[in-house]
């Protein structure tokens, strides 16, 4: 036991500890390497709007939103439909973006996406996602159908490629 090291262990030991120094690091370079490009693509930074307040975004003011149960006459039994509204004031370039879709924030943080299709009258005013051929502003209306076991608070989460990895997080409460 009190035998001094010698042998392979000795004349191999600046190799060992560059490999001890070495693994690691190269596992947290090629993870960061991997994780970066995937963060940086899609949406990752949430940038908050708190209810009744606005943000400038991708060169447009966004905000404020207000959300409310809605009762319209092909939503399914066993559920509440959220009509939530977003203001859109289009800058420029203008908000180019996908249909915003609705987190809840607490409880089991589930995520539902617009749903156009619940018997809602047809308005040409009525806009579902960000208009690129707005010059004022818009509101964005939105059904969600959600469980009837849902409260809120929710997170409206809007989002542009021209922004990311930056997304909007709007606080709706009904």
């Amino acid at each position: 036991m009190g035998e001094p090291v010698t042998g392979w262990w000795r004349s191999n030991a600046v190799a060992l500890g560059v490999l001890v120094v070495l693994v690691p690091a190269t596992y947290a370079a090629l993870t960061w390497n991997e994780w970066s490009s995937v963060l940086q693509g899609g949406p990752s930074q949430a940038v908050t709007v708190q209810p009744g307040d606005t943000l400038e975004y991708a060169g447009a003011t966004v905000g404020p939103a207000s959300a409310e149960f809605s009762e319209l006459p092909s939503a399914p039994q066993g559920a509440r439909v959220l009509t939530v509204t977003l203001h859109i004031d289009p800058g420029d370039p203008v908000l180019h973006c996908r249909t915003p879709e609705l987190h809840e924030i607490s409880g089991r943080e589930r995520q539902w996406d617009a749903n156009d299709d619940l018997g809602r009258k047809w308005d040409a005013d009525r806009w579902t996602s960000c208009n690129p051929e707005a010059t004022g502003p818009y509101d964005l209306v939105l059904d969600y159908v959600v469980p009837d076991d849902v409260a809120g608070p929710f997170t409206v989460k809007l989002y542009s490629a021209s922004a990311l990895p930056e997304f909007v997080s709007a606080v709706v409460e009904p």
